[in-house]
């Protein structure tokens, strides 16, 4: 048989058939990835454009750039708490990762985190490739993670609510929620309940299985002494957080919000971040910290400096030392793709 013949553009197929043997390109998964973060940059675009450029970029020019390093100091703690209270549940979900490496996989994991709703949950990937463990399990010390974090954050909120006279529906339905989650996990007949009426939905069986598997490994994790003891470290991020922004107003506009105000602004920002499925909640929570500091009194362009001032931080810190992080532990522990789970 002799060799495939090349086509009049060059390409190599069979006679007859000049594209037989040529690639396709598929586009679509690509593009559904960067779909959401193309709607997260154009809701932030959008903010900017509302609260007037000019205005920014005056209020911007304001900054004190004395207060820069505690704030990046600051963010950097931010993700080493969070790391080092994942090691704890991780430990007790059966893994055998020292502290260093599990906050290594945690900071690997802002990544996607910062492009991708959901992202969160690449941790627990890295943590089944790394340590072993199942899926489920690991998956639970996210969530586990996530629920005590938006829990002490909202209560860090409540001092602020109540100094302003107005919120507390908000904070209230927030706490409402989170306590919800935690009665739907852990109380049995309530999550059958759950359960049944999610069974009637056109899901497939195993989405509900993996749903059954998350549930017993959260409850495994809830009923656990050393889980609420470990859960200082998520009180004490979302402490760190909350000084995050109100260090930053602070070097805007000196005076203009009270740290408990700040807190107020970060928990509600959050948790509107959260529901939005955006990626890093990126658009919805800064719309959402904009419009809450307008309120407080700050002028939109001061406003809008400070949300967009902790965005670049969060989200270039998520980039720049995820990434450095991923490349670390790939190499450390045979990862797989950022968007892929390790299959060997």
């Amino acid at each position: 048989m002799g060799a495939p013949l090349p086509d009049a553009d060059g390409a190599t197929g069979r006679a007859g058939h000049p594209d037989a043997r040529r690639p396709r390109r598929r586009w679509g998964g690509p593009l559904r990835r960067l779909l959401p973060v193309a709607v997260a940059l154009a809701a932030l675009a959008g903010l900017i454009l509302v609260v007037n450029p000019r205005s920014l970029a005056t209020a911007l020019s304001r900054f004190n750039a004395a207060v820069a390093p505690p704030v990046v100091l600051l963010a950097v703690g931010w993700f080493l708490l969070q790391g080092a209270r994942w090691h704890f549940l991780l430990r007790v979900a059966g893994s055998g990762l020292r502290l260093a490496d599990s906050v290594l996989l945690s900071v690997a994991g802002q990544t996607i985190t910062a492009l991708l709703p959901l992202g969160d949950l690449t941790r627990a990937v890295f943590a089944a490739d790394a340590a072993g463990l199942e899926i489920g399990a690991a998956a639970a010390t996210v969530t586990v993670q996530e629920l005590m974090f938006t829990l002490f954050l909202v209560l860090l909120a409540t001092p602020g609510m109540i100094d302003l006279h107005l919120g507390a529906g908000i904070v209230g339905a927030v706490i409402a929620g989170v306590l919800a989650i935690f009665a739907i996990l852990t109380v049995p007949p309530l999550f059958r309940v759950v359960r049944r009426a999610a069974a009637l939905l056109p899901l497939p069986r195993r989405v509900l299985e993996q749903v059954d598997e998350l549930q017993q490994e959260t409850v495994g994790l809830l009923r656990r002494a050393d889980t609420a003891g470990w859960s200082l470290l998520d009180l004490a991020r979302a402490a760190v957080g909350a000084t995050v922004l109100w260090l930053i107003v602070m070097g805007l506009d000196p005076g203009a919000i009270s740290w408990w105000k700040a807190a107020f602004v970060v928990a509600v920002a959050y948790v509107g971040g959260a529901v939005s499925f955006l990626p890093g909640g990126t658009g919805a929570n800064d719309a959402s910290a904009v419009g809450l500091l307008v309120l407080l009194g700050l002028d939109g362009g001061t406003a809008a400096a400070a949300a967009l001032l902790q965005r670049v931080l969060f989200t270039g810190l998520a980039t720049g030392l995820g990434f450095t992080a991923y490349l670390v532990a790939r190499r450390r522990f045979d990862l797989g793709g950022l968007l892929t789970h390790h299959t060997g």
